[in-house]
């Protein structure tokens, strides 16, 4: 009889599962590496029909994709499915990734809740999202959103000033909505590989029930991001495709001036400016982009809303040039939030406004904090060394009508009384009882 044999059952028991746990836990990596968990997989397929980029799924094409589904609720019910059915598709070729998504809804139309804004603005609204994690490092992600009215929404790592070139369009039907979009390879960063696997993660909110489903769930405890997406697989690059992205401006402006001297040299009653200037962005590789600007101005952008500044400071506006908005994130340091304060707002790097145009209105300030500070100074002690001229300051800022009469009072005879208008001092000033003063006149020097 063997030793194994001869073991009690309880212990041969736990003999067993201490040798079979490392075997499992290496099954478990290897079905996922990487991941703590295992995670779900999507397959794009290779577009092999045209594809009308209208909103609708009406295409033979996204036949030939398989339909991504089982989205699961991160709030209000967590981990339970999803009320309302989703259905994402991927498909690909040689420049573009596509996706077609349904959005299905019970109440059909009068279910879905749109916002029509501003690109990268609040939604407010039902919205589809997706992320990629195209170097699938688990360490950053591209979003995507789209909501039914067709407003784009796009952050590259939570950068907001990140604005890629991709279309979209959506659809509203009776069965809730749909959407399509297409995101070019050349906007996005991927290792030079012919056959990728990136990290996805699909979100879809609905607004009506306060409600947000995703793909790949975690709960609301746990550590989410990219390490926690799933997979899209199936799709073939041959190469990194590369692009150069040119943005010219032209700007003119005609100034007309009352009229003026004829004999001045300098005097135009009428001049004319034109501007020209562009922003280049040129792909060198599948992780280097060179960017570039000439001639930046200030017209490529709408004009800043009106502030009334009546202090000494001059006014920060927010940059909104293309070229200085993207990218911007890493020149800061977080923001900074102090209850004693004013005037703070982050910890930039550099004031990207100065750029292109000189500050105006520095020797305004100038002149201003100069002008604050004598205000500030004690008028009898920098300005009047002299008792008497010390006397005459305290005069002057007593409260008109102070004495009887209406008439100033000095600050001698101020004793107390209680019939006294004037304000009272607990004791004279040091010069009234100095030899040879008397109550009421400071002794001259």
């Amino acid at each position: 009889m063997s030793r194994f044999a001869r073991l009690p059952a309880r212990r041969a028991l736990l003999l067993l599962v201490a040798l079979t746990a490392p075997a499992a836990l290496v099954a478990q990596e290897a079905s996922t590496p990487g991941h703590s968990a295992p995670v779900p997989e999507a397959a794009a397929a290779r577009r092999t029909a045209p594809i009308a980029l209208d909103g609708k799924l009406d295409e033979e094409a996204w036949a030939a994709a398989q339909p991504l589904t089982g989205l699961v609720q991160f709030e209000p019910k967590e981990m339970e499915p999803a009320t309302q059915r989703t259905e994402v598709r991927f498909l690909y070729d040689e420049e573009a990734l596509y996706v077609g998504a349904r959005m299905y809804d019970s109440l059909g139309a009068a279910g879905v809740t749109t916002r029509l804004v501003r690109r990268d603005g609040e939604y407010d609204s039902d919205y589809l999202m997706i992320m990629l994690d195209t170097y699938h490092d688990h360490l950053g992600a591209a979003r995507f959103l789209v909501n039914p009215s067709g407003v784009k929404s796009d952050n590259l790592n939570g950068d907001s000033s990140w604005d890629p070139v991709w279309q979209t369009d959506t659809q509203i039907d009776s069965l809730g909505w749909t959407a399509e979009m297409r995101i070019p390879f050349s906007q996005l960063r991927f290792p030079r590989t012919a056959s990728q696997t990136w990290g996805l993660q699909v979100g879809r909110q609905v607004n009506r029930l306060n409600e947000f489903s995703h793909w790949s769930a975690w709960r609301q405890n746990e550590n989410g991001g990219p390490s926690r997406f799933g997979h899209l697989a199936g799709i073939e690059v041959g190469r990194s495709t590369g692009g150069t992205e040119l943005v010219p401006y032209v700007l003119a402006q005609s100034t007309n001036r009352a009229p003026g001297d004829a004999g001045d040299p300098f005097y135009r009653s009428n001049e004319q400016n034109y501007r020209v200037g562009l922003d280049l962005k040129h792909r060198l590789s599948s992780n280097l982009t060179l960017s570039a600007t000439f001639n930046p101005d200030f017209g490529q952008v709408e004009v800043d809303p009106a502030v009334v500044n009546l202090s000494a400071f001059e006014t920060f506006f927010p940059e909104r040039r293309p070229f200085f908005v993207e990218g911007s994130g890493y020149f800061g340091f977080g923001s900074m939030n102090c209850f004693f304060c004013s005037n703070v707002s982050s910890l930039g790097m550099f004031y990207s406004r100065r750029i292109g145009r000189a500050p105006q209105g520095a020797a305004l300030a100038e002149a201003a904090a100069s002008v604050t500070m004598l205000q500030r100074t004690p008028t009898y002690i920098a300005a009047r060394p002299r008792v008497d001229r010390i006397a005459d300051a305290l005069r002057d800022r007593l409260p008109a009508g102070a004495a009887r009469g209406g008439s100033p009072a000095s600050p001698c005879s101020l004793r107390r009384g209680r019939r006294r208008a004037a304000p009272r001092f607990r004791r004279p000033p040091p010069w009234c009882k100095r030899r040879g003063s008397r109550p009421g006149r400071p002794r001259r020097g």
